[in-house]
């Protein structure tokens, strides 16, 4: 069945992320590009490299030979008395590709290493809402590296996720599901959206530069783009899939059986018709999605930032996101295949608001229980405008 070959190629095009564990690291891909920094790290003896991350060290900087990058990391944790967990086993990977996935290993890192909170505390630093950004510019590399290790983290959490997610409730009295058993129902359709809410939240949780702005924005940044994320997530997971759509919960959703659940077999045609199959043309792959999505995610537009700084740090996120898309398969297209990746866009956004209508018109009748999360992530509804969002900052601030 489809469902079989969909499944090995989702999972094989993003093999799992793991921490720095000996009896696991074998599972890493050696081809992957996650592997390939990591192999050229070398000695913490060498002055010439970060004792932190590996990386070109500039100096001795509060009491370790450090590069920018964790120099800037270390003086930000400290100000803001950043308090991090580790997900994993507390000895994760911090070299120059993987030091923005765990920042908890990351500042013990450079605690080990010689870094002193005091030297922060008496430094004169008028940084300010005029900081300027720190000084670990990332190359669009690098950044792609980030940004593929945060999917990979994606996957590791969504066996998990979707074990632990609550199921949403619907009315099974209005579909005859006998029949249809081995497609996906309504109640998968909603618990899929449910799952991949979760799961978004942990991705964007993964990404140091949204760690970097308030709380509040965050929660508006996850409230604006949640929706489209939801489209282009299932998208990438369809290019394997003919006559409909592969659901997170690993279920298809084909075009006949969408015509039973209201509406939603438009939004499945359109997502379809207007992002999988001009994404097969241009040859879409994992790089290609990872910094769409990123583009999408960190449009500095799409929310009312509370400061300058934060309008900073969206602007080159999303501008470094385009240049991991142009630069993807220079040779290939040039400038005709990132500008036809970047009308897929408005498509995302329009089915994006399409299937929030969908979900607002189950929820009115009835059909289906949603929880707060859900309400607030993808109908913004529940609370007057100016009420923070309490499911989403309690889901960021949560460990898992």
């Amino acid at each position: 069945m489809a469902s079989t070959q969909t499944r090995a190629f989702y999972l094989n095009g993003l093999p799992a992320p793991v921490p720095l564990n000996p009896k696991v690291m074998p599972l890493i891909d050696s081809n992957s590009p996650v592997h390939s920094i990591a192999a050229s790290s070398g000695s913490d003896t060498d002055n010439t490299l970060c004792h932190i991350c590996s990386d070109r060290a500039t100096g001795n900087h509060y009491g370790a030979i450090s590069c920018d990058g964790c120099k800037g990391f270390f003086r930000r944790s400290i100000r803001k008395e950043h308090q991090y967990k580790c997900r994993f086993q507390q000895n994760c990977n911090v070299d120059r590709t993987h030091r923005n996935a765990c920042r908890a290993c990351r500042l013990r890192r450079c605690i080990n290493a010689g870094m002193k909170a005091t030297a922060i505390q008496n430094e004169r630093d008028v940084i300010g809402k005029r900081r300027k950004l720190e000084n670990e510019e990332e190359t669009s590399s690098q950044f792609l590296q980030s940004l593929i290790y945060s999917e990979k983290l994606c996957l590791q959490l969504r066996e998990s996720v979707i074990k632990s997610t609550e199921q949403v409730v619907y009315d099974k009295g209005k579909i005859d599901y006998k029949q249809h058993a081995h497609f996906a129902t309504l109640n998968d359709v909603g618990t899929s959206i449910h799952q991949q809410l979760c799961i978004l939240v942990e991705w964007s949780k993964s990404i140091s530069q949204f760690q970097e702005i308030s709380l509040n924005d965050q929660a508006s940044l996850l409230k604006a783009n949640a929706a489209p994320l939801i489209v282009l997530g299932v998208a990438y997971r369809s290019l394997n899939t003919d006559g409909g759509v592969f659901l997170a919960n690993e279920k298809i959703l084909s075009t006949d059986q969408a015509t039973l659940i209201g509406d939603i077999n438009l939004v499945v045609a359109r997502i379809i018709n207007e992002l999988v199959h001009p994404m097969r043309e241009l040859g879409y792959d994992t790089n290609d999605y990872v910094a769409l999505k990123a583009a999408i995610f960190f449009n500095p537009y799409s929310i009312q930032p509370t400061d300058a700084t934060t309008t900073s740090i969206l602007k080159h996120t999303r501008l470094l996101a385009l240049k991991v898309l142009k630069n993807n398969k220079p040779d290939d297209y040039d400038e005709c295949r990132f500008g036809q990746l970047l009308l897929l866009l408005p498509a995302v956004h329009s089915i994006a608001q399409q299937l929030v209508e969908d979900v607002q018109l189950c929820h009115l009748f009835q059909l289906t229980n949603v929880d707060e999360l859900m309400q607030e992530l993808i109908l913004h509804e529940g609370k007057p405008k100016d009420t923070p969002p309490t499911a989403i900052i309690k889901k960021l601030k949560s460990p898992v």
